[in-house]
């Protein structure tokens, strides 16, 4: 008896689609106990062996893309991935796997859908139109990027923890007219956060897996990344060998991000850091964290900061900055949950999606520009859950 019904398709729209989602052939026959042969004859023109409708749609659903997607006439064409900027050589740069790969559609889904919507409620785009080059002094970019986001050291100091602080920064960029998300399921072994700096609505996504702290920083990083006018996926990590423009281009984002998090007048007339010399290297830990929750940013990026300044020396850097990631990956593990975590799927829309995102498809809702199925869609949610995202969104402001 046959065992389904073959899905006429084109084995190059099939190709696509695996790659583009980044699985290997030898990926998809072991999910589907298959020989790798007959996968790769799916794809294999004038070959008679096509995947069963069934079949297709697991494809789609692993793929995560709808199962018209599948029946296009031929590949369609793609915009290039963002720039690599993680480390290298190492485990990760050059590699994207299928959930980073998602993680990237998704961002450029949502781009194209806020464009679409704004112009449909006549609202204008985004007024972001900041642009730095990397002959550009990372201290004024710091500074620019403040005056930007309307920021004051004042208001940072009122901030309260960690978290509070992350989303301050957060809400400020995203009134600038950046698109900012958050994604799961990636490890931050393998990325932190990554950019798309077309304009209008430039998008920063952020990996959820990092502290609030963490977050900041990076969402900064990508902040800076954007004034450049680079697409990019980064780590965040300078200190690693890779390519000199590669380099030169991650420590201006990383100096300017830092300036933006913690101004050189501020920080050098901290009660902490003015009172000591020069080159110092007896830095006390009780020390460093005043100095980081003062400026809402991390142990790692207080120290680096005063070398910056040649508060202390390159040495005493390395070994803190050793220590914090060997403290931080301690924690990790002591702190993964070993069983699934059920969060609220209204709260995680808010969350991942941001204020703007969020904030538009309700609108168009609400101005019955889309159907309720569509807001469902959009926000990941079920169609009863949208009513509950539309009150955390009006509880934030």
């Amino acid at each position: 008896m046959p065992k389904g019904i073959p899905a006429i398709v084109e084995p190059s729209v099939l190709q696509w689609a695996r790659e583009s989602a980044g699985f290997t052939i030898e990926d998809l026959a072991k999910r589907f106990k298959k020989d790798p042969g007959e996968i790769l004859a799916w794809e294999t023109e004038n070959s008679d062996h096509k995947p069963f409708l069934g079949q297709l749609r697991d494809l789609a659903n692993l793929y995560k893309r709808p199962l018209s997607d599948f029946y296009l006439p031929e590949p369609p064409q793609e915009r290039p991935l963002p720039h690599d900027f993680r480390r290298s050589p190492g485990d990760v740069a050059g590699i994207y796997t299928p959930d980073l790969r998602k993680q990237l559609r998704f961002a450029r889904e949502r781009q194209e859908l806020a464009r679409a919507l704004s112009e449909d409620l006549n609202e204008s785009l985004s007024t972001f139109k900041k642009k730095v080059t990397l002959d550009s002094n990372p201290e004024s970019v710091g500074d620019s990027i403040r005056a930007l986001l309307k920021v004051k050291y004042s208001d940072q100091c009122q901030v309260g923890d960690d978290r509070a602080g992350y989303l301050f920064w957060r809400e400020r960029i995203e009134q600038a007219g950046i698109l900012i998300f958050q994604f799961e399921k990636v490890s931050t072994d393998e990325v932190w956060g990554f950019s798309l700096a077309e304009r209008p609505l430039p998008i920063i996504a952020i990996n959820i897996g990092l502290s609030p702290n963490g977050r900041t920083f990076t969402m900064l990083h990508e902040l800076v990344h954007i004034l450049l006018g680079k697409n990019s996926i980064c780590d965040i990590d300078d200190y690693t060998p890779r390519p000199p423009e590669e380099l030169r281009i991650e420590i201006f984002c990383n100096h300017a991000a830092a300036a933006a998090l913690m101004p050189e007048t501020e920080f050098l007339n901290h009660p902490v850091v003015a009172t000591r010399p020069g080159k110092a290297t007896d830095w006390q830990d009780d020390e460093i964290q005043n100095i980081a929750r003062s400026f809402g940013t991390s142990r790692e990026a207080a120290v680096r900061r005063l070398l910056t300044f040649n508060k202390t020396t390159k040495g005493f850097y390395r070994e803190r900055r050793a220590q914090y990631q060997a403290q931080y990956k301690d924690q990790k593990k002591k702190t993964a949950p070993n069983t699934p975590f059920a969060r609220d799927y209204a709260q995680r829309a808010v969350s991942n999606l941001g204020h703007g995102f969020t904030g538009l498809i309700l609108t168009s809702y609400n101005e019955k520009l889309i159907t309720l199925a569509d807001a469902a869609q959009y926000l990941d949610v079920r169609p009863h859950k949208v009513r509950k995202v539309q009150e955390l969104a009006l509880r934030r402001h």
